[in-house]
């Protein structure tokens, strides 16, 4: 990952960034950081950039042209337009999704205004992100550009040796993180909950989630109104299909439950859920000549919604041949609808998510959604 930041003090985002863990990162070459001084591009010798604005009014508006040329001399050196992002006020707030989708990038152009802000003309030509990091008003976009860069780096191979914890951490699942606890057992009369020296790991996970909930409901109330249950209803036949299917319910949330409707026991219960869960079914292109169920539809008939969100996935098909897609195509709008006629709402379907590009991009979508809230 390769992050380019346009500002009026590079020295402020360099000695800010190269210290702990994103300078060792830049030592290992995992993260490059690259600052472009905007005044290097002013077109008078005092490398004034800002100017008063018309209209009147408090302040100084940056100039339009030596922000437009700092870009464009970036995007020269790269050798094609760059997604870049202004930070400001005005855009979307920073969520964890957000940070996820942009690590996705190999390329990141960060914006920072000062005074009154840019001029506008110039960053309706050049911006594709407005992305603020709260609703107050910093002096400039630097420390903005330095919480996202903090942000997205932690998704970048390498950056963190413990690769889960870039992912498991406040905000997974619109629950704040569990407390945690270290050495010595006992600290000034306070111990260790017991569980956690249990070796149980599945009551350990039950407690973590139980103290999420709590503090969530203590100190962030707003994010349980969009909090959901997670369950992924699967049919995987084979091993390696499995694994694709729980690793991808694991990226999604930490506190999914499965369901295998392989299982003539899951298949013959009544799964019941309501507007407060989220489904995710996965099943696989063909069935196998073995398969306990002669149609995809039969192994969700014990399924039933009520006004439940969901999301749909394919797998193992081939969408590079005209005949295998048109294929997929079919079967998805078939389960699509039979799926609803037991009162879920798809949310999104994926054909072939064996793509980790795609599986990823399909799981942030979701994410996103059920962050905002499902509507």
């Amino acid at each position: 990952m390769n992050f380019h930041v346009l500002t009026l003090f590079p020295d402020m985002i360099e000695q800010g960034l190269h210290t702990s863990i994103l300078g060792k990162a830049m030592e290992k070459g995992c993260i490059t950081l690259e600052t472009t001084n905007i005044r290097e591009f002013a077109a008078n010798k005092y490398n004034r950039v800002d100017d008063y604005p018309y209209g009147g009014g408090a302040g100084m508006v940056m100039e339009a042209e030596p922000v437009y040329r700092a870009c464009k001399s970036v995007e020269q050196k790269i050798g094609r337009p760059v997604r870049t992002v202004y930070l400001t006020p005005q855009g979307r707030v920073l969520n964890q999704t957000i940070v996820e989708e942009l690590a996705m990038e190999e390329e990141l152009i960060l914006l920072c205004g000062h005074y009154e802000g840019i001029d506008e003309r110039v960053l309706e030509d050049v911006v594709t992100d407005y992305i603020s990091i709260g609703d107050y008003v910093l002096t400039g976009g630097e420390l903005g550009a330095m919480v996202l860069i903090d942000a997205v780096s932690r998704f970048v191979p390498g950056v963190l040796s413990n690769e889960e914890s870039s992912q498991f951490e406040s905000l997974q699942d619109n629950l704040l993180e569990y407390p945690h606890y270290t050495r010595p057992e006992e600290w000034r009369g306070k111990k260790v909950p017991p569980v956690l020296l249990s070796g149980d790991h599945r009551k350990i996970e039950a407690w973590r989630y139980e103290k999420s909930v709590e503090r969530t409901k203590e100190r962030r109330p707003d994010l349980l109104k969009n909090a959901v249950s997670v369950t992924c209803a699967f049919y995987a036949p084979e091993e390696s299909l499995r694994e694709m299917i729980l690793q991808t319910t694991g990226e999604m949330t930490r506190y999914g439950n499965f369901l295998d409707v392989g299982r003539k026991k899951i298949r013959k219960q009544r799964n019941a859920f309501g507007s407060g869960d989220f489904l995710l079914f996965a099943v696989p292109a063909c069935l196998p000549s073995d398969s306990p169920l002669a149609s995809h539809e039969e192994f969700f008939c014990s399924f039933h919604g009520k006004d439940t969100p969901a999301a749909l996935m394919i797998c193992g098909g081939s969408d590079e041949a005209d005949q295998a897609s048109g294929q997929l195509q079919l079967l998805s709008e078939r389960l699509k609808t039979a799926l609803e006629g037991r009162g879920f709402r798809i949310l999104d379907i994926c054909l072939n998510p064996e793509e980790s590009r795609k599986r990823r991009q399909f799981l942030l979508g979701l994410r996103e959604k059920i962050y905002r809230g499902i509507s």
